[in-house]
């Protein structure tokens, strides 16, 4: 569809809807739904035209999906992504690099800078007087040579380092070796050869363990490390920032440690987003896709989920319900799968017809369905209703108040059944009115003549006046030519009255 066409057809909606007006509940919600429709139509349109695409002939979640690449593409053109900036060089600490951050629901992005430590060198630190030359000893952790001796951890160091052997942290003639019992021992000077090598205790206790063919061995210190985010190869980097940055727009930067230790361990950006799945933190932020899987329905991508969220909000926003703009409202809204424009036509008759109604509306509300004013537009908005039952039951309301105000009660099966038929507020009141004219007249007559003609009551009257019923008609014209008849001395009896009469149901 062109633009001009979908134009074209919202014209046409827009002219049907005000032509439904006053036509009943049910002709101007189908309106309504045809206006919001072409609406749609026509703003897929117009995105279409604006990202130069052909979306003719195709189902709704093609054209959006063509529309969505195509804006992609000239989004990540806008950007330039082909055009890297320079690197800045590197500096004693820091090496520098740009990645591209690509946006959320993969339209266009930017370059982003970012550094990554250099890896320390294992080098000993030197102090010769045992000083740090203020007359305090220096700190003995890890690698140190102090006075000629070398430490590790604070104790002179046994073992292989930087390609010597040393006992009691100072450096041992190569022919020397270890006994096999951890002591060191002459060696036969005859030129040993390493014969095999082994790992020995784990974590920060491991050594590596060194046997010679003379059948001595030495003993290295090997502790495992664990590589740190400050340590990540710039592919790691690149997975945790994209997945960190999607995560704190769904609120949920708590799990950026997680996301870190899969990064480290090699995990992929779409792997982070499958494991992150699994956690209840990450599954309580998306909590309606349970009760939707639950009710059959299909799970929504987090894209899908957050904009429907945004376009929930703006609508109870835009009326001034925010008392229901609250995550418990709209995960309901989510898990019953409620449109956007299921919701605001809900909210316009919790608005319109309920909140700002004649309180004589509310008050029949409660009477015929025990629903009280405070609740009013809770219920309305309660997605477990169905919005069918209640714009019923509000039509009913209204058309219980439009009698009443006549001095008749209508009862609430009346109502419901005038409001399935279309009746509005303002047909009621007149309809109503008729009947609050002639009914006092006809029950009057019916008490009198009422052994031998059909009796015409409220129910009668209702038929008469809404559903055009002749059968009805004809038990009040009876009546009334026999009141004529006895004041006039006919007998009252004509063809109307020896008719067969005929026996409506409302």
């Amino acid at each position: 569809m062109t633009v001009e066409e979908a134009r074209a057809a919202l014209a046409e909606a827009e002219i049907a809807y005000e032509k439904a007006k006053g036509t009943g509940v049910r002709n101007v919600a189908n309106a309504s739904k045809a206006l919001s429709a072409a609406k749609r139509a026509l703003a897929t349109a117009e995105k279409a035209e604006a990202a130069g695409v052909n979306v003719a002939n195709v189902s709704r979640a093609e054209q959006l999906s063509t529309i969505r690449q195509a804006e992609y593409t000239a989004a990540q053109e806008e950007a330039g992504r082909g055009e890297k900036p320079t690197v800045p060089p590197e500096d004693a600490e820091y090496k520098y690099d740009y990645v591209w951050r690509s946006e959320v629901g993969g339209r266009g992005g930017y370059w982003s800078l970012v550094r990554y430590p250099k890896a320390p060198t294992a080098k000993p630190v030197v102090v010769t007087d045992g000083t740090d030359g203020n007359g305090n000893k220096p700190d003995t952790s890890g690698y140190k040579v102090v006075d000629g001796i070398l430490y590790f951890n604070g104790q002179p160091f046994t073992g292989s380092y930087n390609g010597q052997n040393y006992q009691a942290g100072k450096v041992v003639p190569a022919s020397s070796g270890n006994n096999g019992n951890g002591n060191n021992g002459s060696g036969d000077g005859g030129g040993k050869t390493v014969t095999r090598t082994e790992y020995i205790g784990s974590g920060a206790n491991r050594v590596l363990r060194t046997y010679y063919s003379d059948g001595s061995y030495t003993d290295s210190p090997a502790p495992v490390t664990v590589s740190s985010p400050d340590t990540m190869t710039a592919t790691q980097q690149d997975a945790y920032s994209i997945v960190v940055d999607r995560l704190n727009r769904y609120n949920l930067g708590a799990l950026a440690p997680l996301i870190k230790k899969l990064a480290i361990q090699g995990a992929t950006e779409a792997t982070i987003m499958l494991a992150l799945q699994e956690e209840p933190l990450y599954k309580e932020r998306f909590k309606a896709n349970d009760a939707r899987r639950a009710k059959g329905l299909t799970a929504l991508t987090p894209s899908e989920y957050l904009n429907l969220e945004d376009n929930y909000r703006q609508v109870l926003r835009s009326y001034g319900l925010t008392q229901f703009d609250n995550d418990a409202y709209v995960s309901q809204f989510l898990a019953n799968d409620v449109s956007v424009a299921e919701l605001s036509n809900r909210v316009v008759t919790a608005v319109q017809r309920v909140r700002n109604a004649d309180p004589a509306v509310s008050n029949m509300l409660r009477n015929y369905y025990g629903i009280g004013q405070n609740d009013l537009v809770a219920y309305v908005l309660d997605p477990n209703q169905q919005f069918q039952k209640i714009e019923r039951q509000v039509a009913a309301s209204e058309i219980g108040v439009a009698a009443a105000r006549q001095g008749i009660n209508a009862g609430v099966s009346v109502a419901e059944q005038l409001a399935a038929q279309g009746i509005t507020q303002a047909e009621a009141q007149r309809g109503y009115a008729t009947i609050a004219d002639i009914l006092p007249t006809a029950e009057k007559l019916s008490d009198i003549y009422g052994t031998t003609l059909e009796g015409y009551g409220l129910g009668e009257a209702e038929q008469e006046v809404f559903n055009q019923l002749a059968s009805a008609q004809r038990k009040r014209q009876r009546l009334t030519q026999r009141e004529i008849a006895e004041f006039s001395g006919q007998s009252g009896v004509s063809r109307v009255s020896l008719g067969q009469p005929q026996r409506g149901q409302f």
